[in-house]
Parts: C-alpha cells; structure tokens; sequence
C-alpha cells in the first residue's frame, strides 16, 4: 500500500489518485492529513502539498486539485524530457510540474465547462481545445506522464508497479442510426424519399427503392455477407449502436415498433455486441432515456449499458447527465467527430469527474480517436497510418483503440463503390495490425 500526505483531500484528489494508482497501475493507496501518521508510517509513501512534511518523495501541488468550481486558468506550457508540460512548480518537487493536476484538467475536460465560440449546435469545438493549440491532440499525454511516474516512483522509492498490458482493448463501433436506406419506414416516409428523388432527378435511386420494394435487391443499407464476415474474422470488439426511439418518424429512424427492425437488432445480438443510440429527446429527458434503454433491453433479454451519442459530445455537462443516472454504463463518444486525436488526452478507459457537482461517477468513457466522417473525406494512405499508429499508440500504453463506422459506408452500389472500398481497405488494413 502507498500512504499519500496532501494537507487536505479533497473529490478531486481522490479521483485523480483513482485513476492513476488504483486503474491504470493497481496499486492501493490511503490519503492522510496527519503528518505524524504519515512519518511513522514504514512503507511506500509520498507528499502532495504546496511544501514537504521532511525528506520524503515530494510532488509540489499547483492547487487546482483544493479548488472547487472553475476558475479561467491561463495555461502556460514548457518541455520536460521531450514532453510538453504544464502547471509548473518548483525544485523540491520530484517532477517539475504538478502532474495530478494536468492530468485532472485534462480527464475533466476543465475547458470544455469554460465560456468558448461553439460551432453548430454548441459543439465544443478541437481548433479551441488546448491539445490542438499546444500540438499534441494525437498524442495520449496523461499515458506518457503516468510512465514517467512510474519510473520516478521505481527510482526513488523502489515501487514495483507497471502498466498492465492486459488493459489495451480495442474495439470498432458501428452506429447504426439509419438501419435501411428505404424498407420498414412508414408509408408516407417512404413514399416521401420516393419523392425527393424524383423531383431531384436522382432517377437510379427511385428505380432501385422499386428493385427494393420488390425484393429484387436488398436493401444498400443492410450489411451484406462480405462485410459481416470480415467483422466476424476481425481479432477485435464489434459495436453495433441501434436507436430504439418511438419518434422514429421525425428522426429518419426504423420505428421501434417495428418487427422486422426489432428482428435485425436481435439478429445482430447473437453476433456482436450491441449498445443504444439515444434520441435527442432521451439526452435532454431522464425519463426517454430509461424508456429507450430499458426497451431495447427487454428486446434481447440482456442489460445494454453501453452508449454511443449519434452527433457526439456537444456540452459535456449535460451530454453526460443521464447517462451519470445509470448503475454501470461505458460511453464511447469522447473524440471528435472532424479531427483525428485524443479529445481527453488519453487512450485509456476512464471514469467521467462530474464538475458540476465535484464528485466522481460510474460512467466508463472509452474514447474513440478516428469517425467514419473524417475517414471518409481522408486520402486512404494516410487514414491507414495514422490508424496504425493510433493502433500502436494502444499497445504501448495499454490503452484502447477504438474507431467509429456506420453502415450506410458499405452500401452496396455503384454509386458508393469507391467510398465502400476505402472502408473495406481500412478494415482490412486493421485485421492485419490487432
């Protein structure tokens, strides 16, 4: 066990040492305010304070980690061993900076609570995010302290601990907010996306939702063979994310209460691991939320606790309220949407810190570091490299990797054949590399 002194506790310094010691490196640890506890104490220990106790391992706090609410930080970086840095302090410490603090600003998603020039729909932009100015947004900074803490810790008091390397996971998400391109909607919506095609000449999709209608070719949306099989061989997790909205009609979505959709979401169940998209009404309402989840629950006889947010993060704060509501969930929309990277900073599952109301929660967040939008408008080369770097990053760190799809990419067409093979190329290109 490892005996922390910091001159009070606080949620934010438990949740920090949380995450560090106990899930990243498991290791147990106690925080005392007493100093003579802490000095007669034989074992493992260090301070976290503005001063040493005496001559102990010592990690000066900058004071963010006492604080409570937010405060508009101005951030000032320098290097340390070939790493960016912040919240410097002084000599007596054992690492020039206070790492607990950078790495709870950065877990928290501190910035993303502060007043900023949201783009559409209060999305908090990447071109705001610290990561993107200081330049290191594909890179999992917080995992490259946590090594540099763990070696200082072996140095200078003999601690064996590491990273567990049982922790990489990865995984590809596929949401599947539009089911079908034009079969199981409602007569007036179908008859609508009819419609819309003719008046706008788009004359090879009215006559394929007739081929359709007719069952003389699937549905393009539906998952074909070819790539259902190239998932199943995959050596990683496959997501299938399914609305279960009873506002299917005005959100473009399978109705829930449809027996074919309900089927397709089972037969998917006895496949691959499925999870819930939840309406906009369900994010902004406690009680759609439950609805939606325990229905789609109810369908396949089994618990869903996994979430994705079909647009993403747009306001933390309140993206992730209802989710919090739940015993145990895993969500996987921490990333960008329109930028390759790190949105947190970190490629480790992590626990989210609530900072409205300073306390920990058990909502899981897995974060995701590449969405089928960017892939699909990025040279194939360079979606390939980076996907194995962003793969390797994974192994290093023990981290996970974790990439978003959907199924309309594998549309089966003329039409899309370009964009469905950039896609395959990249699965493909991932079954070489997990």
């Amino acid at each position: 066990m490892i005996l922390i002194y910091c001159t009070k506790t606080s949620p934010r310094i438990e949740y920090v040492f949380d995450h560090i010691l106990k899930l990243i490196l498991h290791q147990k640890f106690c925080i005392t305010n007493s100093k003579p506890e802490f000095i007669d104490f034989k074992g493992y220990k260090f301070s976290y304070a503005s001063v040493p106790v005496s001559d102990e391992l010592f990690f000066q706090s900058y004071g963010l980690l006492e604080e409570t609410g937010l405060d508009n930080l101005i951030i000032k970086t320098f290097e340390w061993e070939n790493i960016k840095c912040f919240f410097k302090v002084g000599k007596k410490s054992a690492i020039p900076f206070d790492i607990f603090s950078a790495i709870f600003f950065l877990l928290s998603r501190y910035e993303e609570y502060m007043p900023h020039s949201s783009g559409n729909h209060s999305h908090f932009r990447y071109q705001e995010s610290f990561a993107y100015k200081e330049n290191f947004l594909e890179t999992p900074i917080i995992d490259i302290w946590i090594e540099k803490l763990v070696s200082v810790l072996k140095n200078k008091m003999n601690l064996k601990c590491k990273i567990d390397p049982n922790n990489q996971k990865a995984s590809i998400i596929i949401s599947s907010l539009h089911t079908y391109k034009y079969i199981n909607k409602y007569p007036f919506e179908s008859y609508m996306i009819w419609f819309k095609n003719l008046i706008n000449l788009n004359l090879w999709e009215v006559i394929e939702q007739f081929f359709v209608f007719l069952k003389i070719i699937p549905d393009p949306w539906e998952m074909d063979n070819h790539v259902t099989n190239l998932l199943i061989s995959l050596k990683t997790k496959v997501l299938f994310f399914f609305p279960f909205s009873s506002n299917s009609f005005f959100n473009n979505e399978s109705p829930k209460t449809n027996e074919y959709f309900k089927n397709h979401i089972k037969d998917s169940f006895d496949i691959f691991k499925i999870g819930l998209l939840p309406s906009n009404n369900a994010i902004k309402k406690l009680k759609t939320f439950e609805l939606e989840n325990s229905n789609i629950s109810n369908l396949v006889h089994t618990k869903i606790n996994e979430i994705l947010l079909k647009e993403g993060l747009n306001k933390i704060s309140e993206d992730y309220k209802n989710l919090i509501s739940m015993d145990e969930a895993t969500d996987f929309s921490m990333g960008y949407i329109d930028a390759f990277g790190y949105r947190a900073s970190t490629c480790a599952s992590f626990f989210f810190y609530d900072l409205s109301n300073e306390t920990k929660t058990s909502l899981t967040v897995t974060p995701f570091c590449a969405h089928h939008r960017l892939i699909e408008s990025t040279n194939l080369n360079k979606v390939i490299n980076k996907i194995q770097n962003f793969n390797e990053i994974s192994k290093i760190y023990s981290g996970s990797f974790s990439i978003i799809l959907n199924n309309e990419i594998f549309e089966k067409s003329v039409k899309n054949s370009k964009l469905r093979s950039h896609f395959i190329s990249v699965i493909e290109a991932l079954s070489n590399l997990i």
